[in-house]
């Protein structure tokens, strides 16, 4: 009986060096993974985020007691540079939301984003900020 149960804890012993190894090997490669450069490109507005903001500053109707502040669209990037699935993720109050989504839609096709040299949907959040 003694010897079943020294023998069972060589054994554990032999398993658990083993997974600490093979524990340790993973961790490496994926730090070499982790570690390794991605060509990632973004989404860009025509021109650049100096003309983004013209345009929505153009565009923007103003809305009551909500100058110099502002709500953050999100929104997804499609290989072709169309927008869609845009949404609030921090807004003020529901005709600010509006006003920003709507203005949002109202953007020509940006650039679309890629990575590794290969055009993706990426998406994307900006700041609308009233005037």
């Amino acid at each position: 009986m003694k010897f079943k149960l020294v023998l069972i804890g060589v054994i554990f012993t032999f398993c658990g060096s083993e997974l600490r190894a093979l524990v340790q090997t993973k961790k490496d490669t994926a730090n070499t993974a982790v570690a390794a450069p991605r060509n990632e490109v973004l989404p860009e507005f025509p021109g650049g985020q100096g003309k983004l903001a013209e345009f929505i500053k153009s565009k923007l109707h103003p809305v009551k007691g909500l100058a110099g502040k502002k709500v953050v669209v999100y929104f997804v990037v499609e290989k072709s540079g169309k927008l869609n699935h845009v949404k609030v993720i921090k807004g003020l109050t529901p005709e600010a939301n509006k006003e920003a989504v709507r203005v949002i839609k109202l953007s020509p096709k940006w650039k679309p984003g890629s990575l590794n040299g290969v055009i993706r949907r990426a998406s994307f959040s900006a700041p609308v900020v009233f005037i």
